[in-house]
């Protein structure tokens, strides 16, 4: 195989996993919950400037990457594509009719824990495509090597102001932003374990490595 093909299918993986990513958050926008973290701040800029929720992802992902440029934390390739295709799989997405949007309670948390794990599913893929991290991420990191603080309380203490600041816009925060925080890692972390188990095949292995 063509060092070419190989690198055509390494992003193919990579924009899937983006694409699995905004199919998980529209799942929680329609689940009508509440939503992630910074999912919460996007929401409410959309309400407030009329803008759609993936040109605001767009934008406060170029802003990320630009804070944690001058953090010092260069953006990779994959850093710039999940800056402005998440944004635009989620208009896209959002657009369609092939998510459902749940009226009793009980569809709802259905729904909503089905997108938690698309979500995190999207996000393994992505990250273990090898080609950096998110704005988000990179965004954690500058902050940690400026502050010398824990990854950990840089991370938490980085959700808890943006959906704060999200719900003060009028973003949807709610029962659904605490089941994101519960169980997106249990999800990742089986994301992660039955993807380290498709790049051990040989055609991935020869892509990924």
């Amino acid at each position: 195989m063509s060092k070419k093909v190989k690198t055509l299918l390494r992003y193919t993986w990579i924009l899937f996993g983006l694409f699995l990513m905004a199919n998980g958050v529209v799942f929680l926008l329609r689940a009508h919950l509440g939503v992630s973290p910074w999912d919460v701040l996007h929401v409410g800029i959309a309400a407030r400037t009329g803008l759609t929720v993936g040109r605001v992802i767009q934008l406060i992902g170029l802003m990320v990457v630009l804070l944690s440029w001058l953090l010092r934390v260069r953006p990779q390739v994959s850093t710039l594509l999940n800056m402005f295709f998440i944004g635009l799989f989620v208009d896209l997405v959002n657009s369609l009719s092939y998510i459902p949007q749940p009226a009793t309670l009980w569809l709802k948390l259905i729904s909503y824990v089905f997108g938690i794990a698309i979500f995190s599913l999207g996000t393994a893929l992505y990250i273990s495509g090898n080609r950096g991290a998110g704005p988000r991420d990179s965004l954690m990191l500058g902050l940690t090597r400026m502050t010398k603080l824990r990854v950990g309380t840089v991370r938490t203490a980085l959700e808890v102001l943006v959906a704060i600041i999200g719900y003060f816009l009028g973003g949807p925060l709610g029962l659904g932003t605490v089941l994101f925080a519960l169980l997106v890692g249990v999800f990742l972390e089986f994301s992660f374990k039955l993807i380290k188990q498709v790049k051990a095949l040989p055609f991935w292995q020869s892509i990924l490595s």
